[in-house]
């Protein structure tokens, strides 16, 4: 289910990113944007059989091993599971004909396949997120069975459960997470390709496909925090326990990894912009520019070292009589280090966008090392990131399947979370197998422009 839940968001900022890029090539006749539009295309038609094998093959495993939960599953969720159903099979028909369609229909009415592709995988994401926020805050105390059919809840305790309180903030949230996850993976799969190929036309184009999207992996980074800021707060409203497992108690360090993380994503971006901006902003008309960079990075590093310090040590709890509280961990000093790199982040991105949108162009092909580095590191931890954010969501729950409705199978023979050992060679495992999937599909759907492609 991990698995597939890299590739679900993979399609659900793929295809924003897709449709969004073609509409770029139809503003601006820029052709590398047709280019890259269907080569996301592609990535997203080929890889959908994967991820939807996954998602199968996950459900089916439930109803073999857990065949009460998954009975009670589909008794309290059948609706949203069959709109979801639908919403699958409506997917497939706007992904394909958006993509056998290229260049054969009039441009408006392929960019109305294209939204219509990326709205039906939002909704389809909706349906999900039905019942994966609804396992952390229910809304309900109990789940009542008032009849038999496909209706076996009153109306009240179904929409309760269905709009759970942490729905829409979970589905903004997780949208912006995939855009910024496909972002820097496709930024890290452009080196990939500038490395592989020799011409000097391709090595061109992939730069600025790294550029493009770092750019949108960014955008999504700095949206990020505060809609997971919204999120965590309705969780501590609608589940104040659950909040204080993982924010106050024994699963706090999952949050210390998360915030890590995200850091190291903001620093390696700042160190992608110094080092590949360089021979722009050495300039002297650009020279404060690249010093403000400078200092972003020092910013956020010392941001990064006021994030991942623990509130407390010593006990499981913070209000524990034993516990010691650390006076550089005080959440009022985590807002500012939050809010230091949501604004260097906007700034940063505002300035390569717009500033120096025009400059830049005569410099493509010339990507560096540290650049390279900079674009893989970040392409890792945007895959890294969107693991630990869904591990924090589900452990969140822990010992229950619902939310003291539904207790974990097993009980205490089979604890949750599992032992942190075995979820990092899982996470492990997973995202080894995620970038080389990724590697091997982009080289079969990337379009290499070669010498029949300018790229300015």
């Amino acid at each position: 289910m991990l698995t597939h839940v890299l590739f679900a968001n993979l399609h659900l900022g793929g295809s924003w990113l897709a449709v969004i890029t073609e509409g770029f090539y139809l503003k601006n006749k820029k052709k590398r944007y047709r280019l890259l539009s269907k080569s996301i295309t592609l990535f997203n038609v080929i890889l959908f059989s994967l991820g939807a094998t996954f998602a199968v093959a996950g459900v089916l495993f439930f109803v073999s091993l857990f065949p009460v939960f998954a009975s009670n599953l589909f008794h309290v969720y059948w609706w949203p599971l069959f709109i979801e159903a639908i919403l699958f099979a409506l997917e497939i028909v706007f992904l394909y004909t958006f993509w056998f369609s290229w260049e054969k229909i009039k441009p408006l009415w392929h960019q109305i396949l294209g939204y219509g592709y990326a709205v039906s995988v939002f909704f389809q994401t909706l349906m999900i997120n039905m019942l994966a926020g609804g396992m952390l805050t229910p809304g309900v105390k109990e789940i009542k069975f008032t009849a038999s059919g496909l209706m076996t809840l009153s109306k009240e305790d179904a929409l309760a459960m269905w709009f759970n309180p942490t729905l829409w903030r979970l589905q903004w949230h997780r949208l912006f997470a995939s855009i910024s996850y496909i972002g820097f993976v496709l930024a890290m799969l452009a080196v990939f390709h500038f490395l592989d190929r020799k011409s000097q036309k391709d090595k061109q184009y992939w730069d600025w496909v790294s550029s493009y999207g770092l750019n949108w992996g960014l955008f999504g980074l700095v949206i990020q925090p505060f809609l997971g800021f919204i999120y965590m707060l309705k969780i501590s409203d609608a589940n104040d326990k659950a909040f204080q497992f993982i924010m106050h108690g024994p699963r706090a360090w999952e949050m210390l990894l998360m915030v890590g993380t995200l850091t190291l994503l903001f620093l390696s971006v700042i160190s992608f912009y110094i080092e590949r901006r360089e021979q722009i902003f050495s300039k002297i008309e650009n020279k404060f520019i690249h010093k403000m960079f400078h200092w972003f990075f020092w910013i956020g590093l010392a941001a990064g070292l006021i994030l991942i310090q623990p509130a407390w040590l010593n006990a499981p709890f913070i209000d524990d009589s034993k516990a010691w509280l650390n006076p550089i961990g005080s959440m009022d000093y985590k807002y500012i280090a939050l809010g230091a790199l949501i604004l260097m982040g906007t700034v940063t991105l505002t300035i390569d966008s717009l500033t120096i949108a025009d400059t830049k162009e005569s410099h493509w092909g010339e990507l560096s090392l540290g650049s390279r580095g900079s674009l893989i590191l970040s392409g890792l931890l945007g895959i890294f990131i969107v693991i630990i954010m869904g591990y924090v969501r589900e452990s969140a729950r822990a010992p229950w399947v619902i939310y003291q409705i539904i207790p974990v199978p097993g009980g205490a023979a089979h604890p949750t979370p599992i032992r942190l050992v075995n979820i990092f060679i899982v996470w492990l495992i997973v995202s080894l197998l995620t970038v080389s999937t990724f590697w091997l599909t982009s080289k079969v759907t990337a379009h290499h422009p070669e010498k029949a492609e300018e790229v300015k």
